[in-house]
Order: C-alpha cells, then sequence, then structure tokens
C-alpha cells in the first residue's frame, strides 16, 4: 500500500461542534483523573463503545476484533444489513453486522481459512490497520503527511502488512510506543483501544496535522534547553533544594510575545531566538508530542482579563489558537482572585493550591502557564534504608536513600549520573552529580542546550547500580529579578496588549515529591500585565549514589528537554 496523504475530511464542521470531551462520570470503573477518561466518556457519549454492563467498562479487559469492528461501522455511520461469509461468524451474531460491513469496505479481513476469529483480542498492529484502512474507505484520503519512517527495532518485528498502518498512526500520534518499543502484536486492553480509536476520531472530525517530532529542528529543541538552563540559573532560590519548570516560565513568556512590541518584542526575540510565529509552531509542536498518559502531563494556558478593558484582539487569537490557551474576562475582585487560584489548584491537581494574593488595582490580565507531571516508575524502589549523604555544608546527614539498578548512564566530564525511566518509558527521571569540587549551580552554568540534550540520551549499560533520597522540595520565586539576568530588561513595550500595558509582576512557584513508587510535580507561572506605566548498550557495570550535592530533572525522553530542573544540597 503506497502511504498517501489526508486532503480532505468532510465532517469536520458539523460533527466537531457536537464533538465535545466528557469524562465517564456513568461508568464506576473509570476514575475521572484515569488517562483513558475523557476517551472513554467522549467515545461512550457518542454512542460508539458500550461498557460491559450499565456501570462497568472493564478498562483492563480484553478489546476483540468484534468489538473493533462493530465500534468502527458505528463511526462509519451504521453496519451492513447483509451476512459475513465467515464461517465463524453467525447470521444471528451481534456483531455480524459490523463485520459484514468490515469485509464489504476493506476495513477487516479474515485471519485465513475461512475465519474471522471475532473473539479473539486484538493486537495493536490490528487495530491501526483497520483504523486507515477505515480512513481510506471514508475519505479516498492522501496520507504522506503523517507517514513517518520509522526504524522498527521491537524484539518482536511489525508484520509487513501492517508496516504502513504503524508509520502512519506514530506519525499521526495515534499510536504511542512502550517505552522500549512499539509492541506491534501486544494487545490491546479495552481502555488503550478507545483511546486510540479516539485519538483517530479527533483526528478525523477536526482535520488536524498533527506536528510530529520533525517540525521542531533540534536547533529549536537545543534553543529551548539552552534557555530553560538560563533561566533556572537566573531565578533566586531561598531554599536549599530548589526546583523549578523553566518550560513553564517559557510558555508563560510566549503569551507574553505575542503581543510585545518594540524593545520588548526584540528582547524576547533575543531570548527565544525565534519570532513569534515561530516560537508559537515551536511549543504548540512540543505541547502536541507530550504524550499525556499513562504518566500525566498535563499543560495548560490562560489569559485572565479585565472585563470592558480592551486588548488586541491579534494577542488574543494567537494565544487561543496557537498556544491553546483559556480565554476568562472577569472584574478583577477578590473573587476573581479566588478563581484564578482555584484554576491553579486544578490544573496542579491542589499540588499548587494559589499563585497569586491579590491583582494590583491597575491589573489589565495575568497570564498564567500551569504543568503537572506525575509518573509512576516502570520499577519500584524498594523500601528506602539508611544512607550517609555528604550536605554542601559539609555535614554528613541521614538520608531515606532509594537504591535501583538501571540501564541508562549519563556522564560527561563534569558529572556522572544515570536515568530511571517511568513506566510509559517516554518519560524519565534523570540525575547528574557533579565532579567533587562542583557545585550542581556551577556545573549547569557551564552547560548549553546541545550539551545538555546530547548528556540526557545516555549510553546503556550491563547494570547502573544507582541510588538517590526519597525527596520533598518546593520553590517560589520572584521572576522580575530573574529576567534581566536573561536579557528582559525592559518589559513595558506591550504595544499588541495596549498601549499602556507593562509588567508589574511575575511569579513562579514550582513543588516536587518523589518516592519509592513515582515522582509527582507541578509548577505555575504567572505574569501580571497592568496598565499604568512603571518601571550504545554497554555491558559494563556502574555505581552511581547521589550521596552529595547533585542536579535531577524530569526529562522528555524523545526530545531530551527537561521538564523540571532541581538542585539538591541538604537532606536535613
Amino acid at each position: 500500500m503506497k502511504a498517501k496523504r489526508i486532503l480532505s475530511l468532510l465532517l469536520a464542521a458539523v460533527m466537531l461542534a457536537g464533538m465535545t470531551p466528557v469524562l465517564a462520570d456513568r461508568f464506576d470503573d473509570v476514575k475521572p483523573d484515569s488517562w483513558y477518561a475523557e476517551a472513554v466518556g467522549t467515545m461512550a457519549a457518542e454512542g460508539y463503545v458500550n461498557g460491559v454492563s450499565p456501570t462497568q467498562f472493564d478498562p483492563s479487559g480484553t478489546m476483540t476484533r468484534a468489538m473493533v469492528v462493530t465500534i468502527l461501522s458505528r463511526m462509519g455511520g451504521g453496519a451492513a444489513a447483509e451476512s459475513a461469509s465467515f464461517r465463524d461468524v453467525p447470521e444471528n451474531a451481534w456483531y455480524a453486522g459490523a463485520v459484514a460491513w468490515a469485509q464489504k469496505n476493506g476495513v477487516a479481513e479474515g485471519v485465513g481459512g475461512g475465519r474471522f476469529a471475532p473473539g479473539e483480542p486484538v493486537t495493536r498492529e490490528q487495530l491501526v490497520t483497520f483504523l486507515w484502512r477505515y480512513a481510506a474507505m471514508r475519505y479516498e484520503p492522501d496520507f504522506d503527511r503523517f507517514y513517518a519512517e520509522e526504524a522498527f527495532t521491537d524484539a518482536d518485528p511489525v508484520s509487513a502488512w501492517a508496516q504502513d498502518a504503524m508509520r502512519l498512526s506514530i506519525g499521526a500520534r495515534v499510536l504511542q510506543g512502550r517505552g522500549d518499543g512499539w509492541h506491534a502484536k501486544a494487545l490491546c486492553t479495552r481502555a488503550e483501544a478507545v483511546t486510540m480509536l479516539h485519538r483517530f476520531l479527533q483526528l478525523e472530525l477536526t482535520g488536524r496535522e498533527p506536528q510530529t517530532i520533525s517540525d521542531l529542528t533540534p536547533a529549536q529543541l537545543d534553543l529551548l534547553a539552552d534557555r530553560s538552563l538560563q533561566l533556572f540559573g537566573a531565578m533566586d532560590k531561598p531554599k536549599a533544594n530548589p526546583v523549578a519548570s523553566p518550560l513553564s516560565v517559557l510558555y508563560a513568556l510566549a503569551m507574553l510575545y505575542n503581543g510585545a512590541t518594540d524593545q520588548t518584542a526584540a528582547q524576547l526575540e533575543t531570548l527565544f531566538g525565534m519570532t513569534p510565529d515561530e516560537t508559537n509552531q515551536a511549543l504548540a509542536a512540543l505541547a502536541y508530542l507530550l504524550p499525556s498518559e499513562p504518566s500525566t502531563v498535563r499543560l495548560a494556558n490562560a489569559v485572565w482579563l479585565r472585563q470592558d478593558e480592551p486588548v488586541g484582539q491579534d494577542f488574543l487569537q494567537k494565544n487561543r489558537e496557537m498556544l491553546s490557551a483559556e480565554i476568562f474576562r472577569r472584574d478583577f475582585s477578590a473573587e476573581t482572585v479566588r478563581e484564578l487560584n482555584a484554576w491553579v489548584e486544578k490544573q496542579t491537581d491542589g499540588m499548587i493550591p494559589a499563585i497569586l494574593d491579590d491583582l494590583p488595582a491597575d491589573a489589565l490580565l495575568v497570564l498564567l502557564n500551569a504543568l503537572l507531571f506525575k509518573g509512576q516508575w516502570r520499577e519500584a524502589f524498594a523500601d528506602p534504608v539508611a544512607y550517609d549523604f555528604h550536605a554542601a555544608n559539609g555535614e554528613t546527614q541521614q538520608a531515606q536513600m532509594l537504591l535501583s539498578t538501571e540501564t541508562t548512564y549519563l556522564h560527561d566530564e563534569n558529572a556522572e549520573g544515570f536515568r530511571k525511566p517511568f513506566s510509559d518509558g517516554r518519560y524519565a527521571f534523570a540525575v547528574l552529580i557533579p565532579r567533587e569540587g562542583l557545585t550542581p549551580e556551577e556545573y549547569l552554568a557551564g552547560l548549553d542546550g546541545a550539551a545538555l540534550r546530547t548528556l540526557l540520551k545516555g549510553e546503556r549499560y550491563g547494570a547502573v547500580h544507582a541510588g538517590m533520597p526519597a525527596l520533598k522540595a518546593d520553590l517560589t520565586t520572584d521572576l522580575m529579578a530573574a529576567f534581566p539576568k536573561v536579557g528582559l530588561t525592559n518589559l513595558s513595550g506591550l504595544g499588541g496588549i495596549s498601549p499602556e500595558a507593562f509588567v508589574s509582576q511575575a511569579l513562579h512557584k514550582a513543588k516536587i515529591e518523589i518516592d519509592q513508587n513515582g515522582v509527582s510535580a507541578a509548577a505555575v507561572t504567572a505574569i501580571v500585565v497592568s496598565k499604568t506605566a512603571v518601571p550504545t548498550v554497554d555491558q559494563r557495570e556502574v555505581t552511581v549514589i547521589a550521596d552529595r550535592p547533585y542536579v535531577y530533572m524530569i526529562v522528555d525522553t524523545q526530545t531530551n528537554l527537561p521538564l523540571f530542573i532541581g538542585t539538591v544540597s541538604t537532606v536535613a
């Protein structure tokens, strides 16, 4: 099958209006915060999927071939009236019409010997093949935009007949990997299958051409990593173990950039190394690339406007359309502050309950970014053990050390460390221990973005005997003190927002909790704009124990960008 490109999706305008995400409240076994809740809820609300009972969805249960073609036939407008020609599909079976529809339209074939195998579990490669045959049947499309020239290196290789469908699904982000490969022949649970179908349906209805890693050049990724290091280094850190998300700050600054003019625009262009449109496109692509399950990754932007105050419409449109910012118009009363903080609390799952105590009397708008990460380790640590930690002040302290054996060794001439994967394999926790005599801050100051991303790839070792302390850390910092250190000395050129607009306040809060089961981390950045002007596998083994000051990061392993950065100098 020659790969082609979707040029036209006829249902978009009509159907999208009725396709709103909902949670699967009707199913007792689908938690609202589960990674598959939106997919199950939306697909059930549209009538495409049913539960195994009125109140049970059975997310971890088996998705069969009959179930999949039944869902696709519903998406395609209804099953065929005639019977299928397979000897194992009785005429009176609940799935008979759907199988006949799939056979007639070339969506699904049998397994040989005149059998369809309706009760057999569907594999990942079978499901995506059904999906793209369905697309070819429905739209006579051209798929080139999605085709990913992926090298399949799994131990269990992709079947020849599924190669194109797998590449299309990877490129369209319908299919996500399972850490060490694509696992084409793995069976799909009901939750996983419905999530993939939902992603495909969203693609079908919106006509969205999803961003791929090729839309973010290595130079852009290096820039984002470099600016993350610069921002972390520029932040005031009143506590011993600071943690922050420079990426959150970059998203908030990108929203500001959309309204910047004159010297402020020039300084932001220097900071980002890109034009506003290039910055929007890069950050939109990154947001799309970051999978949100099974690790929870939530990135949210919002613009809170004082009602009845005019602001630039192009500024609002770019933030809404490119950065998916929610727009709130409020009276900026005490109730607005409570509502704004409630938004923060919701987006961070309660880890950060508030960002602002009040709003200045002349506040025009507030730009907010929230970033949440929650991940379980692929392999949990054993119970913590008492271990000596050599603090920055020279003290020997008792740490509750988490010990494990990993396979990815990180090192350069000034540090060594390890990478521990989360359950999805897409995200990982990186620990970097500077050489003796070099503080974590000094080590980070000597890195640039390209060096960091290269370092975070790591090397595969036979064994990395690793350890790090269990940890809770947080940071509240005034970004107005940090901005001049990264070249933002003029924040009053915001003519795209309002002729009198200037940045009057900028805050960043972050929090992280690390234990033997996983990591929870959240960050919020608030920028207040006011009106009145003022100022390869290696069989060697290595042991890396973080028993002295170190750097850590939560890393997206596809882009090698840090979502969070922190340092530890004491465990007392």
